[in-house]
Parts: structure tokens; C-alpha cells; sequence
């Protein structure tokens, strides 16, 4: 069940944001953009980039990834793979070695250039899916712990001489992916290559950093050399940790991280702003370059965080499917609670109709005078006559009277109210007569059976029945055995003269007996089928109860889950999009049914064609139920306008709902966007966790990503913009589904890093044990 109310609100969620975020909801990137992405560890960001890249930007089918990798990769119709020399198997000289293989293979060379040849083809080819044309950004990605990364400075500038021949204008921004939550193995060797990565781009970034080799291989094995001359060889560096500046792990690093680069190079290679928004600054590579750049010479770097709000659209789904079950619920307990009287009448048991099922399967009366036809002994009426009834039947028959009676007229009687009872089941009648009747319902008919009941109450009619067939059944025990007792010579018969045969006599008395006493027993057998059958309804209401009360406790049940779920998916959905979820949509859900009745009909969705009524259960279980429940709230409910609006609009709507005044948790607008742009911001912490970084080399941007005429867009510009330090903008996007807020922050040196601080000592460490980690013979700055 669990399954299903969840596999309906994702269908909701990814229905509605493409419904929403269609066309303007996705921004583009202005110029072409290639990924380079280093190392084997970085197979995970690569698909996680690529799948956000494609299903965030208009243009996202236009980017290329090139995977530089030793022996897995990521096959992809974006993705090109080249394949990098396998390192050593010794830990030792594994990060050294990729190195000189690399410089001593020529046939990975060979292969190196004619993929980057071929990825440079094909970022040309796609730049009719680009406004600019004139300027192409490398963006490389690596993980600092990646062997691999040693031969950054080489993939990097071989890849920018070949799109160098295609555009007027090649930026390089480099995304160092650190690793600080170790599981415990291997941690002192990872930091031990971290560091050494760190220390060598601390290295390239200097702005004296030359670089000259003979990468560039034709297809005759004619060499070229590759060359970078005092230049840092990124624009920009961005470190990027699963650590915030907080000293905070973040729960999902790795895709927050991967988010973060995405949302970067669209920031670095967005459109420029059309016009001039008050109280909002556009963002501008080169500034941010500038601002970061300290003056002592000290090569700086920069990180980023990012935090996102979008409509609680699965809260909103379940919350939804939660109040229309309560409002499905409320209408089949409100089914009518007929009379004893009326309610025994529909169910055909009035006095009149358990008399005529009782008279049905009891036998013709003729089967009586058959017994007059029964062999007898040869007793005299003289013998007979000093006896009583009873006695006198034991010696005419010998017991053979009863066994005729029971034989020939009680046996079959009693198998034909058991019949009956099969053939006319009550439960059906319950269910074709309450269950499926839209006026009465699973709740009446569970109020029929129950053992205390308002209105009519069957098992108490059925129970009154019951003792009073029992008691006549008694009384007319007792005036059979008090007939029995009674003198044969006392009996008002007459049996002839003097002159009359004895056999003559005899006969006539045996007539009298048994019309006498079998009359009696016939009588005295109705009542018992009548008990019987009273008896038989009985357990058949009690085991119809049973089966109706196991039903409306799976209602109740699904109707503290389903609150359960919401209010576990409102949690989830963080304090400041939980807020007064639950008023606005009660009041919401309401009022979308009361039109849809109004329209329909009351109660129309006990339909068959919509949700159905209680006897749905009987047919599909609860996951019937559960499945026709979401069916109703994706097509009739969750399609009226209340429940497409933009998250600006929805948050807006819920902050008005009105309540109570005492209802101290309900937010007003003011709270609710103080309190989003409080937690936008502290989400938003930066992923690198520097030491002493003084403030003076600390430089701060704050963009928000979203419709910059929203109101709490404009709020957040109007309230920050007297007292922040920091430059502010809103990066314009008709991205209705949410916002998202990025902070942006440079200036820091490669020892305030913490990670590197805390570090340094593994890296010394191994290196005086006789690890290599840097390329031997030969230094690529000059």
C-alpha cells in the first residue's frame, strides 16, 4: 500500500514539474561547453552532471563529456572515453607511475589526441545550439585523491590547443572534488594523494606557471608541443569538500557537490542579464576573478553552496490524498440508519416472513395419515386401556412411529432449513441491500450487525426472536409430554359397544393417538425450524460483522496512514515548506469536492466509475481501494487550478490560509519568508572548511535563481540590501517550481584550508616512508 500512495505522489511530482517547468522554467547555456572529467573516481559525478545538466538547461543535449580514465567509464552518446595508463600495482609508486607511462606510451598519446580531436569536432558541430559561438569553457572535474589527477596540467592544455583552433576565446575552470568522510580504510593514503594534488595546482595557479611538451601527435606520429606561458592555468579553481564551512558533513556530498557544479557552469556561461533589476546585481566572471584576487600574490581559491526550495509537491500529493480518503470516509459514515421496522422488512424478516420460509420446508400434512399405515403389535384395546399415551404408543409401534416421523418428516424438514439458510445467505442480501445502496452504506450495514447498535439493531431483533421461539418451543414441549401422560381410557373417543370388535377399537384409538401427539410434534417441529433458523441467521450476522468490522478497520487503519505519510512527508519537507499545510489543503480539498457535488451529485465518487463504495473492498481489498483513491485525487482533484499553482504562488497561498486566532502554529507572509530566507541561507554554507581566514580576504556573492517579480525574491532583495557587505542578485529564470539560492566565496590561500592543514602531516609522512607521489624527471613550470 506504502508502495502505491508513493508511486502516485512521484507521478505527481514529475507530471507537475514538467507541466510547470516546460519552456521558461529551463534556463540555457549561452556558449558551448565542454566537460573533461579525470580519473576513475569520478565516474558518479559524471552521470550525476550529465543527467542534471541534461534535465536542467534547454540545451543540456548540446554538452559533451570526455572521461579521461584507466579502467571504468560511463558509455553514453554524450560521453567520449579515452583510456589513461594503468597505474603500478605498489601503492608506492602507483601516482609517479601514471606519469611516466603516460610519457613513455606513445600509443596512449595517439589515442589521447584523436579522442580530444574528435571531442573538438563535435563541440563545433553543436554550436547551433548555442547563442555564442566565439567562446567555449572547459570545465574539469577530478577528485583530489584520484591518481589520475597527476596528469591534469597535460589533458587539460591538450584538450584547450585543439579548441583553440575552432574559437576566438578558451576559458579553463577546474572542480576539485575533496573527500573528508572516511569510512576508516585507506584514509591516510587518500589524504596523502589529496595533498599532493593540492600542492601541485597551488603550483598552477601561480601566475608565473609555464608549461611546454610535445603532446600534440598527428596521425604520422609528427609531434608538437603543447604550451602554456606564465599564466595560472585556470580562470578559476573551485574546491568543493562533503564539509561545509561549518565543520558540517553534508549527507549527501557527492550529489550536492555534483548540483553545485552544475549550477556553476551555468552561472559562469549564462546569457547576460537583459536589463537592470533594482536591488539585484548580475553576476561577472571577471569581477569575481578580480575580487578574489588578493594582493600579497598568494594564489587564492573559491568555493561554493547551494540551497533549494522547491514546492513540497509530494507533501502537497499525499496531504491531498489524505483529505479526500477523510472526506471518502465521512460520507460512507453518514449513511441513513434505517428503523427495526423498516430494516426487518428489507431484509425479509418480519414474523410474517420467517413463518413462510418455516411453512416452505416443512412437509405436506398427508405425510401424518401415512402413518396410520404402520404395522402394530397384537396388543387389545383392554391391554391399551390402563396405559398412557406414551406407553401405549411404545406398545403399538414399538418406536417404529418415531422413526417414520423423524425419517419421513423431521430429517428432511431440518435439511431444508439448512439449505434455505445457504441458499438465501444474508451477507449477499447485506451487501446488495446496505452495502451497495449509496444512501446506506459499509457503516450502516456494520451499525445493522453490531452487537450495540443506533437504529436498527438485526442481532438484537434476531436474539428477541430467539428467546421467544425458545419459549414456545418449551411450552409446547411441555404440553406434548403433559399429553403423553394422559389415560388411554380417559381419552374422549368412541371406540364402539359391547358388540364391537377389539380391533375396531384398537384402530380408532390409533387414529386419535396420532393425530394427537404427531400433530403436536409437527407443531413442535416448526418452532424448532424456526429456532434453527433464527440460530443460522444469527451466526450469520455475527460472522457478517466480523467481516464488515475487519473492513472498516482497514478504512481506519489506511486513514491513520495515510495521515501518518503526509505528516511524515511534510516533516521531510522541512519546517518552512510544512507550514499550515495541513489548513490550507483541508480547506482546499473541501471545497474542490463541494463544487465537484454541486456538479455531480452528493457523494458521486461512491460511483463505481470514481473511488466506489464499500463493497470495493470485498472485491479488491484495501489496495483496490487504495489504487481507485489515487486514480480519483490524479485525475478530479489534483488537476482543478488550486493545486497547479507555482511554488511562489502555493507558499503565498498556504502563508494567507486563514485559521484560528489561537492557532499559534499558523505563519503570517512576513514569518514564513523570514523564516525561508533564514534557512536558504544557512543551507547555502559554502563546502570547504577554511582556518583564520581573515576577513579582509573574504569575498562573498549571493544569487538567487528564480522569477525575479516574485514576491519573496523582492523581499529578500529589499530586506538585505542596507546592511550586507556581500554583492546580491537574482539570476532571472521563470522557473516556477522553485528557488534555489547559491553563495559564492573566494579569496581563501591553500593553508587556510582545513583539509589541508589536518593533512599535511599523512602526505610527510608517506613521502619520508618512500612513497612517490609527484612526477619524477622532469617539472612541468618552468
Amino acid at each position: 500500500m506504502r508502495d502505491l500512495i508513493g508511486e502516485f505522489a512521484t507521478h505527481y511530482v514529475t507530471d507537475l514539474e514538467k507541466q510547470l517547468d516546460s519552456g521558461n522554467g529551463q534556463p540555457s547555456i549561452q556558449n558551448p561547453v565542454l566537460f573533461l572529467f579525470l580519473g576513475d573516481k569520478c565516474v558518479e559525478a559524471l552521470q550525476a552532471v550529465c543527467a542534471m545538466n541534461k534535465q536542467s538547461w534547454k540545451n543540456g543535449n548540446g554538452v559533451l563529456y570526455v572521461h579521461a580514465y584507466q579502467e571504468e567509464t560511463w558509455e553514453h552518446p554524450q560521453v567520449l572515453g579515452c583510456r589513461l595508463p594503468r597505474p603500478e600495482a605498489s601503492k608506492q609508486t602507483m601516482r609517479a607511475s601514471i606519469y611516466e607511462r603516460f610519457v613513455q606510451g606513445e600509443s596512449y598519446k595517439m589515442e589521447l589526441n584523436k579522442a580530444l580531436k574528435l571531442a573538438s569536432v563535435r563541440v563545433a558541430e553543436m554550436g547551433k545550439l548555442f547563442t555564442t559561438f566565439q567562446q567555449v569553457n572547459i570545465a574539469v572535474v577530478t577528485r583530489a585523491d584520484d591518481p589520475a589527477a597527476i596528469l591534469l596540467p597535460e589533458l587539460t592544455l591538450l584538450l584547450k590547443s585543439y579548441l583553440t583552433e575552432l574559437f576566438k576565446n578558451v576559458s579553463v575552470d577546474l572542480y576539485v572534488l575533496l573527500q573528508e568522510k572516511n569510512n576508516g580504510e585507506a584514509f591516510g593514503f587518500s589524504a596523502a594523494l589529496s595533498v599532493s594534488f593540492l600542492e601541485e595546482i597551488k603550483r598552477y595557479q601561480r601566475n608565473d606557471f609555464s608549461f611546454s611538451e610535445n603532446l600534440l601527435v598527428t596521425e604520422d606520429l609528427v609531434k608538437l608541443p603543447v604550451e602554456h606561458r606564465n599564466a595560472p592555468l585556470f580562470s578559476l579553481v573551485y574546491l568543493l569538500s562533503d564539509k561545509t564551512e561549518h565543520g558540517l558533513f553534508l549527507e549527501a556530498g557527492m550529489q550536492e557537490n555534483c548540483e553545485l557544479i552544475s549550477k556553476l557552469v551555468l552561472l559562469n556561461n549564462k546569457k547576460a542579464e537583459s536589463e537592470f533589476i533594482e536591488n539585484s546585481e548580475g553576476y561577472n566572471k571577471l569581477q569575481f576573478i578580480r575580487s578574489i584576487t588578493v594582493d600579497t600574490g598568494q594564489t587564492t581559491f573559491a568555493s561554493a553552496g547551494l540551497s533549494k526550495v522547491k514546492r513540497p509537491t509530494h507533501a502537497i500529493a499525499v496531504t491531498v490524498l489524505s483529505a479526500v480518503f477523510d472526506r471518502y470516509l465521512e460520507r460512507l459514515k453518514a449513511g441513513e440508519n434505517l428503523p427495526k421496522t423498516k430494516a426487518r422488512e428489507k431484509l425479509g424478516l418480519t414474523a410474517h416472513d420467517l413463518e413462510r420460509k418455516v411453512r416452505a420446508v416443512m412437509p405436506e400434512d398427508h405425510k401424518l395419515n401415512e402413518m396410520t399405515g404402520l404395522m402394530t403389535s397384537g396388543v387389545s384395546y383392554s391391554e391399551l386401556s390402563s396405559m398412557n399415551l406414551r406407553e401405549a404408543e411404545l406398545a403399538l409401534f414399538d418406536g417404529s412411529s418415531q422413526t417414520f416421523f423423524e425419517t419421513n418428516v423431521a430429517r428432511g424438514a431440518r435439511n431444508r432449513v439448512e439449505s434455505l439458510a445457504l441458499q438465501e445467505s444474508l451477507a449477499g442480501l447485506i451487501q446488495r441491500e446496505w452495502i451497495d445502496e449509496e444512501r446506506l452504506g459499509l457503516y450502516a450495514a456494520y451499525q445493522l450487525t453490531a452487537e450495540q447498535a443506533n437504529g436498527a439493531n438485526l442481532l438484537e431483533e434476531l436474539r428477541t426472536g430467539i428467546r421467544e421461539t425458545t419459549r414456545q418451543l418449551e411450552y409446547a414441549k411441555a404440553e406434548l409430554e403433559e399429553l403423553y401422560q394422559q389415560r388411554v381410557d380417559r381419552q374422549e373417543i368412541r371406540v364402539g359397544g359391547f358388540f364391537t370388535r377389539d380391533k375396531e377399537r384398537v384402530r380408532t384409538f390409533i387414529r386419535h393417538l396420532l393425530q394427537a401427539i404427531y400433530s403436536k410434534k409437527f407443531d413442535l417441529l416448526e418452532w424448532e425450524l424456526t429456532l434453527e433458523l433464527l440460530l443460522q441467521l444469527e451466526k450469520q450476522v455475527e460472522k457478517i460483522h466480523r467481516e464488515i468490522g475487519a473492513k472498516v478497520e482497514e478504512l481506519e487503519g489506511l486513514q491513520r496512514q495515510l495521515r501518518e505519510i503526509a505528516q511524515k512527508s511534510v516533516r521531510e519537507a522541512s519546517d518552512y515548506l510544512g507550514k499550515n499545510m495541513d489548513e490550507y489543503y483541508e480547506t482546499v480539498v473541501t471545497e474542490t469536492i463541494r463544487s465537484l457535488e454541486a456538479q455531480r451529485g452528493s457523494g458521486f465518487y461512491l460511483e463505481s466509475r470514481y473511488i466506489g463504495n464499500g463493497s470495493l473492498l470485498f472485491q479488491n481489498g484495501i489496495a483496490g481501494l487504495v489504487e481507485r483513491l489515487c486514480q480519483f485525487c490524479a485525475t478530479e482533484i489534483l488537476t482543478r487550478s488550486p493545486f497547479a499553482l507555482s511554488f511562489e504562488a502555493e507558499l503565498l497561498a498556504r502563508a494567507n490560509v486563514v485559521a484560528a486566532y489561537e492557532n499559534r502554529t499558523v505563519l503570517t507572509k512576513e514569518d514564513l519568508f523570514q523564516d525561508l530566507s533564514l534557512v536558504l541561507e544557512e543551507r547555502a554554507a559554502v563546502h570547504i572548511e577554511v582556518f583564520h581566514f581573515l576577513q579582509k580576504h573574504r569575498y562573498e556573492e549571493k544569487y538567487l535563481f528564480a522569477d525575479i517579480r516574485n514576491d519573496f525574491v523582492q523581499y529578500v532583495l529589499r530586506s538585505a540590501d542596507r546592511t550586507r557587505t556581500y554583492k546580491q542578485g537574482c539570476i532571472h529564470e521563470e522557473q516556477k517550481s522553485g528557488i534555489e539560492k547559491m553563495n559564492l566565496m573566494g579569496g581563501f590561500g591553500m593553508e587556510d584550508l582545513m583539509f589541508y592543514r589536518n593533512n599535511k602531516k599523512y602526505h610527510a609522512s608517506y613521502e619520508e616512508s618512500g612513497f612517490v607521489f609527484h612526477r619524477r624527471g622532469g617539472d612541468e613550470s618552468s
